[in-house]
């Protein structure tokens, strides 16, 4: 089986030669293998999406492609802005304006100003470490929202072809995931997680006002994206693990991610599930989306609550697990524990198929010869 083929059939739940095995290459491990920085890496992922597909082949691992999307331009400083491009047209009632107003430590603090004809949205975050953190929220009040939803670009007038380009040029030798910010996740970055969370007590019909307009505005994204022939939509979900009630989720973030999931899979695209947080307490309500595949199963020891064999047993049979490795092991962890981890990761989840070995989380640092030891223990104990 060839790369896409082995993954297509994975979160289908359908016979495959052996367990995918991945990793999610952080900017920091990238800048050690390659020695080129950030923007660089970036630059060329779109530019030569080849060249990261061969550092994963030399690896061992199974390539995977993740791309963003373009909304994250309230968090995400630089990815969208190389994928993506809108026509002058589009733009005629939102423009927007940079500026750095404070640089400390090697952080950046950037402001935005986007002009509407009913004034002015403002928002500010900061860039440090190949990290990002919002500092103000773009939605202060309701007339934010308002101006927001009224004059942000319409999704279909996206220009995706930067993106089409790298799908033609991978071919089968990788397989494309879609980082697509849940609906919560989007108000939450927009909103102000602590803001949208009081929000919920003391203004609950504006939160799923905000959750219903984001709702329908991802749903009609999903529609022009899947005109790009990408393979799968990674839907995050991880703001809903910090401290929700299985209540609030019902209530307020179920409903809306069922109906994304729902449209992404009726026009082909595979949908996982990602919680690299904590969500063991509505494990089956996130399974309930309809989601393909769950992700990242992140351990107690990597900062999650979730226990693989307990996932296994409670959903396995009804959802593609992927993840439980906790990659910060490979920092400085000996071959022998590394392969004893990826042994008790096979053992516990691949039994019956439907489970890809990934680490939980970004790797940031790895030791030589560490990822190598963990894909190669992923062949050799991972095969059907």
């Amino acid at each position: 089986m060839n790369t896409v083929e082995r993954y297509k059939a994975v979160y289908r739940g359908e016979p495959v030669d052996r367990v995918p095995i991945t990793a999610w290459l952080g900017l920091p491990l990238l800048h050690q293998i390659t020695g080129k920085g950030p923007r660089s890496i970036l630059e060329e992922l779109v530019e030569n999406p080849l060249g990261m597909v061969r550092i994963q082949e030399d690896l061992g691992l199974d390539p995977i492609v993740l791309t963003v999307d373009d909304y994250r331009r309230f968090s995400m400083h630089r990815f969208w802005r190389l994928l993506y491009s809108w026509p002058e047209v589009a733009l005629e009632t939102w423009q927007v304006k940079q500026e750095v107003v404070g640089k400390k430590d090697g952080v950046v603090l950037y402001r935005f100003t986007a002009t509407t004809p009913e004034g002015p949205v403002t928002w500010s975050y900061h860039v440090g470490d190949a990290q990002v953190g919002e500092d103000e929220p773009v939605i202060k009040d309701e007339l934010d929202f308002d101006l927001l939803m009224k004059y942000l670009p319409e999704p279909e007038t996206l220009n995706q072809d930067r993106l089409v380009a790298m799908i033609d040029a991978v071919g089968d030798r990788a397989f494309f995931t879609h980082q697509f910010l849940g609906v919560w996740g989007q108000a939450a970055n927009m909103r102000g997680l602590v803001n949208l969370a009081t929000d919920i007590i003391e203004r609950p019909d504006f939160v799923h006002r905000i959750s219903q307009s984001l709702m329908e505005r991802s749903i009609r994204r999903i529609g022009h994206l899947a005109q790009t022939g990408i393979h799968s939509v990674t839907y995050d979900q991880t703001w809903t693990g910090i401290g929700f009630s299985r209540e609030h989720y019902a209530e307020f973030m179920l409903p809306y991610d069922k109906e994304v999931v729902k449209a992404a899979k009726q026009v082909g695209m595979l949908v996982s599930f990602h919680n690299c947080g904590q969500g063991m307490r509505f494990l089956e309500e996130m399974v309930s989306t309809g989601a393909d595949s769950l992700e990242t199963l992140t351990p107690k020891e990597s900062s999650g609550d979730f226990d693989l064999a307990e996932v296994k047993r409670r959903v396995g049979d009804q959802i593609t697990l992927q993840g439980g490795f906790n990659e910060r092991m490979l920092s400085d962890a000996s071959s022998d524990k590394i392969i004893s981890a990826v042994k008790w990761c096979l053992d516990t989840a691949a039994g019956g198929g439907r489970y890809i070995l990934r680490s939980t989380g970004q790797v940031f640092d790895s030791a030589p010869g560490n990822i190598e030891v963990f894909a190669q223990a992923g062949r050799d104990y991972g095969s059907y």
